[in-house]
């Protein structure tokens, strides 16, 4: 009897699954998701997620035992370019799932773009921050007078410094 409890309990180790990534055509990435997805389903490809990042494109990203199954799942699709040699760690594949919210990196005094709203394209100084509404106060520099606003955090980004 114990002999055939310590055979069921050595069973074959499961294969951990890893990242990799996907190269494609930029502005297909969705196309190429997509498409392996159906893959997947059809030919029982053990694929387990699929990643389409917002922040880089011409890459998808996708979660199997072993690179060839990406592989397999791609060919003959025409947005694809191949698969990217290496493993991605899921550190950073999860900085990419969870972007830094742009309110707490603010502080007053801080110039920033406004990149959505009436005030579109507008430089401005941050004079207050509200971590808790995830708003931000500022004082447009752009007009002729004082204006001060108050828009939703992520309406801003930090501009950049043009020359340095």
């Amino acid at each position: 009897m114990e002999q055939q409890e310590d055979s069921a309990v050595q069973r074959k180790p499961s294969v951990q699954p890893r990242l990799y990534a996907v190269r494609t055509v930029a502005g297909r990435e969705l196309d190429v998701a997509l498409i392996i997805e159906q893959r997947v389903r059809d030919e029982n490809i053990p694929i387990y997620s699929i990643i389409v990042p917002s922040q880089i494109r011409g890459y998808v990203i996708v979660e199997t035992p072993a690179a060839f199954h990406a592989a397999n799942a791609i060919q003959g699709i025409r947005y694809a370019k191949g698969v990217v040699p290496g493993v991605l760690r899921y550190d950073d594949v999860e900085r990419l799932l969870k972007p830094e919210a742009v309110v707490e990196t603010l502080k007053p005094g801080d110039v920033v773009e406004i990149i959505s709203g009436p005030f579109r394209g507008m430089k401005a100084q941050v004079v207050r921050v509200l971590p808790g509404k995830n708003e931000v106060v500022l004082n447009v520099l752009e007009v002729e007078y004082p204006l001060q606003i108050t828009v939703p955090g992520d309406s801003v980004r930090p501009a950049r410094e043009r020359g340095s």
